[in-house]
This record gives C-alpha cells, structure tokens and sequence, in this order.
C-alpha cells in the first residue's frame, strides 16, 4: 500500500513565507520532520511513497532524491494549483496510486508506528481517519479538527463542531471513492480534504480507527507546537 504525503503548501503559521525552507523540511531528530514522517511509516512496512509538492518543490525533490531516495521508493508530484485547498492535492496523486486502498498523511503531523500500524492492519472496507479519542490531552485543541463518532462511524467532522467525542489526527486510509468525492466538491468551490470526507459521511462510507492507548501525534503547524514537537521528539518516533 502507497502512502501519499501532501506537501505542497505555504505554511505560513508556522515559518516566514520569505524563508527558503518548507516547513516539512525543517530539522527534527536525525533528519527533518519529512523524513521522520517517512520513516514512521517505513516502521509500520510501507516502502513506497507519493509526495506532493508545490510551494518551494524544488526544495523538497531534492532533499527526496538525496536524502530519501536510497531507502525508499519515492515519486514525486507536482500540483501547481497548491495555492488551493489541500484536496486538489490530494487528487494529484490520483494517477500515482490508481483506484485500490492508500495512506494519506499530511506533511507537518507526526504519528507514531503504532498508530500506523493500526491504520495499515484495519479491516474495515469503509475510508477511514485515525482519531484519538483522549480529547483532553490534545495539544491546541482549540485549533484540532473536531470528530463526533457513533460506534466505529463518523457522523461529523470540522474544526468548530461543539459536541465531539474524537480529534483527526492527519491520516487516512482511502480509496477511488474518497478522489469521486473530492472531485465532486471541488467543482462546487469547496476544496478541502475535511469537505471530500463530509461527503463520504453522507454516503456512511467514513470510519474512525482509535489510536492505540501507547501512541502518539502532533500536528506540527505552529511556533509552539514546533518547540514542543523538538522537546518531545521521542514520543513521536
């Protein structure tokens, strides 16, 4: 199973738009936090890899085809729309894994191998987002994509909900029917990767996967959380 990397935007929140480096590029660990994104799910038995890149592209192919390209096995897709919402993205890399069951991970989250372990060994046939269900220990909850479940299912999904049981964490299993969703949306001006999987809500074709109780995320997409994901970094390896 592919897993694609969507890392095409500008990041501003957390690095200047006059600096040089994307931010999946900055330092972490032994590498920077692309690669141990990468190297996360190496741990969980992925080998191949779908990155997609825009804001400063040149950047990251290289660091891919010098840095990664000898452990992995690494394409790379450009989406010159990237100033779009983070759906077009993703139906970037259509063409690279086809129609059958792959990974979605977003570019600045760092997930633990055991919490993509459970992704990769799911059973269910539904599309599904891994979820932490521990919402009073989520860092920034207050800039957290909220998720209200009923049983396995997810019933909503969207940063302002004011009743959830759930936080997305970043990462996706999906298949074609997630590409005819977002594409079906994004001709109606609405582009977001959370606005394709309200429709797979609406068609009950969308479940959660609970991180194991040992696991770990942070969506690196601040300042701050950047400092705390540096002070932390062994939870997330």
């Amino acid at each position: 199973m592919k897993t694609v990397i969507i890392a095409a935007g500008l990041g501003s929140r957390l690095w200047p738009t006059t600096d040089q480096t994307p931010k999946t590029l900055l330092p972490f660990g032994d590498g920077t936090m692309l690669s141990q994104i990468i190297d996360n799910f190496g741990a969980a038995g992925v080998r191949e890899f779908v990155v997609v890149v825009g804001f400063r592209g040149e950047r990251i192919a290289e660091y891919v085809r010098t840095d990664l390209g000898s452990r992995y096995q690494v394409e790379l897709v450009e989406n010159a729309e990237w100033r779009r919402g983070n759906g077009i993205s993703v139906c970037a890399a259509r063409p690279a894994v086809g129609d059958g069951p792959f990974l979605l991970s977003m570019s600045d989250h760092l997930v633990s191998p055991v919490d993509l372990g459970a992704m990769v060994q799911a059973a269910s046939p539904a599309n599904l987002l891994l979820v932490d269900r521990r919402t009073d220990a989520v860092v920034d909850l207050d800039d957290a994509t909220k998720v209200r479940m009923e049983g396995a299912r997810i019933v909503e999904i969207g940063k302002e909900l004011p009743e959830f049981n759930a936080i997305d964490c970043g990462v996706f299993r999906l298949d074609r029917r997630f590409f005819e969703a977002m594409e079906r949306q994004a001709r109606l001006g609405k582009e977001s990767i959370s606005e394709g999987a309200r429709e797979l809500i609406r068609q009950s074709a969308f479940d959660g996967v609970a991180m194991p109780v040992d696991g770990a995320w942070l969506d690196v997409d601040t300042p701050d959380a950047y400092r705390f994901a540096l002070a932390h970094a062994a939870r997330f390896v």
